[in-house]
């Protein structure tokens, strides 16, 4: 958004619309403000959820290999026991 775009919005404090014209640093501040408000409101239980989605629609778009590796770097020497536990509860049809 610059000054040639400029946002029209209804203000409910002054009862009217306004209108704004925010160069580059005032919109990237105005959207760091926002989602740093956002998330200073959201409970705990939203967060995870939040953080919960965003982990999983990460994961799901890496590769297989990508994946694994990162399993492998975050489980580090307990890999091979998460792998085998993971084909404990889900066990290879014969």
């Amino acid at each position: 958004m610059t000054a040639s775009n400029p946002y029209k919005y209804y203000s409910h404090n002054k009862c009217e619309t306004q209108t704004v014209n925010l160069n580059n640093d005032q919109y990237r501040e105005l959207k760091e403000l926002y989602v740093e408000r956002l998330v200073d409101n959201m409970s705990t239980k939203d967060l995870v959820r939040y953080v919960t989605d965003d982990m999983s629609d990460w994961v799901d778009s890496l590769s297989e290999h990508d994946f694994l590796d990162e399993c492998n770097n975050y489980w580090d020497d307990g890999l091979d026991e998460i792998i085998e536990e993971v084909m404990e509860i889900h066990p290879n049809k014969e």
